[in-house]
């Protein structure tokens, strides 16, 4: 299982660096300008569904119940719970998109908060263009889903790699044609490939389909009565960007492009760790609570999260003492200017602060669906919101974009601790001593590695410098006191 999680992260890897290509790209062709404020809210609408009925989110309903259904009624069966899942989202999917079609400047008005007549007009233009891609990225969320059960985690990973080599293409061929409109369209196609790359496995493994919905099937039941609490629980991340995003707008010009190119270095160990463990783990730590093995379901928990700590720590770390090194080396070019620059590290080191909470959410929310518990989830979610909604409004002001990034982690800070008390006492009994040790150790081990690598130049070296300090400090205290690092 974790060698399938290694190559998972490996690929995601190669997705999250290709990413960060594309939106140096972006940078380099376009700043910090209201052309990319339009664009990246018009991505963040698109992506708020994206991310409710995609990348994974539909799998942490779908992959419980299509295991129990396996094993319980057989494959057919199973086949047919598929049949009438994949139905069904077309048929929702694309009446959301010709919904945002229609409505999509009333959604901008209001969902993202743009005052200013260009910025409207453009976004409005692009939100049309990249409305249809939620039909075809929760497609393949679905298919995503089936073939991790499977154990095709290759080809449902592979998915992230498509969807930035598009629009990496797509920009590079339309920023002298028709700009910015370009990116739009880009955006859309990657959805479409996305969806047809994955169709081929996906029919290898079930043979044949059907379009065709079993209304009266209670899995079919159980799964929108479970699927409503579970879009409720990851609602919260996702409001806390619109609403990170609609306080940006008041602020000046290039804010919401600045908190964009911050976030996606942030989530580059979220994706690469965080997402690649939660996926990897899932469907055997739901395998182990259908068979009701108390034992195994603790021990895959517990690996889990302190690799998440060994991984994110140094990450968390690295990228607050030197950021303003990486934000430089990453995007300091063509029309992205000093100004932001400044900006984008400001909020990088805001961000950081709240790594290790963001990352560990998603192997905390996937413990709590694992025993069908989606109440818990939800109420840390409107928690969260709430606490971000009213911190951004009493911070944005005088703090800017640090207090509306400081507001956001502060959020994720209540919703993890809710979510990892709520496992401790309801489900899995890990040790808390443990863990804070090895917490510590991870801290104590990462904050040397800066020290040292400090006295370097170089961002490359320092980051050269930091990663292997960590490493024989981990493989020293390995070797010296026996531990096993994980367990």
């Amino acid at each position: 299982m974790f060698k399938s999680g290694f190559i998972v992260m490996g690929i995601n890897m190669l997705s999250r660096i290709l990413g960060l290509i594309r939106e140096i790209l972006v940078a380099y062709f376009y700043g910090s300008t209201g052309l990319t404020d339009a664009y990246f809210a018009s991505a963040k609408i698109s992506n708020f569904f994206t991310t409710l009925l995609g990348e994974g989110s539909l799998g942490t309903v779908f992959i419980p119940l299509y295991t129990e259904k396996k094993e319980k009624l057989g494959v057919k069966s199973a086949n047919d719970f598929v049949y009438s899942i994949m139905n069904l989202v077309f048929n929702f999917t694309l009446t959301t998109s010709i919904i945002t079609i229609i409505f999509s400047k009333f959604i901008l008005k209001y969902l993202i908060g743009f005052t200013d007549t260009q910025r409207m007009q453009t976004a409005n233009i692009l939100l049309k263009i990249m409305a249809g891609y939620l039909i075809f990225i929760a497609l393949s969320g679905v298919i995503a889903s089936f073939l991790n059960n499977h154990k095709k985690f290759i080809v449902s990973t592979s998915t992230a790699l498509v969807f930035n080599i598009t629009i990496i293409t797509g920009t590079l061929l339309s920023y002298k044609t028709i700009g910015i409109v370009g990116l739009a369209i880009s955006f859309l196609l990657s959805g479409v490939f996305q969806f047809l790359i994955q169709v081929p496995s996906f029919i290898k493994i079930i043979k044949t389909y059907k379009f065709t919905i079993n209304i009266k099937d209670p899995y079919v039941k159980e799964f929108f009565r479970l699927m409503f609490p579970t879009l409720i629980g990851i609602f919260g991340y996702q409001i806390n960007e619109l609403v990170d995003t609609n306080f940006a707008a008041y602020l000046k010009v290039g804010t919401i492009s600045a908190i964009n190119y911050a976030s996606r270095l942030y989530l580059l160990p979220v994706g690469v760790f965080a997402i690649s463990l939660s996926v990897v783990i899932f469907p055997s730590l739901s395998l182990a609570v259908v068979k009701e093995n108390t034992d195994l379901e603790k021990s895959i928990f517990t690996k889990g999260l302190n690799m998440l700590v060994f991984l994110i720590i140094p990450s968390l770390v690295a990228l607050f003492f030197f950021s303003n090194d990486i934000i430089k080396l990453i995007f300091g070019y063509g029309k992205f200017n000093k100004n932001s620059i400044l900006m984008t590290s400001e909020i990088l080191k805001c961000y950081s602060l709240g790594l290790l909470f963001f990352s560990t959410n998603h192997l905390l929310t996937r413990a709590h669906y694992v025993h069908k518990n989606r109440k818990i989830p939800v109420i840390a979610s409107f928690i969260s919101i709430a606490i971000n909604i009213f911190l951004d409004y009493m911070l944005y002001k005088n703090y800017a974009h640090v207090g509306i990034t400081l507001a956001t982690t502060c959020s994720a800070m209540i919703n993890f601790l809710i979510l990892f008390v709520s496992v401790k006492i309801q489900y899995i009994d890990f040790s808390l001593k443990k863990y804070l040790i090895f917490t510590g150790k991870a801290l104590i081990f990462s904050l040397i590695c800066v020290k040292v690598s400090s006295y370097l130049h170089n961002i490359f070296l320092k980051l050269i410098v930091f990663s292997l300090i960590y490493f024989i400090l981990w493989g020293y205290d390995l070797i010296t006191k026996k531990n096993k690092i994980f367990n």
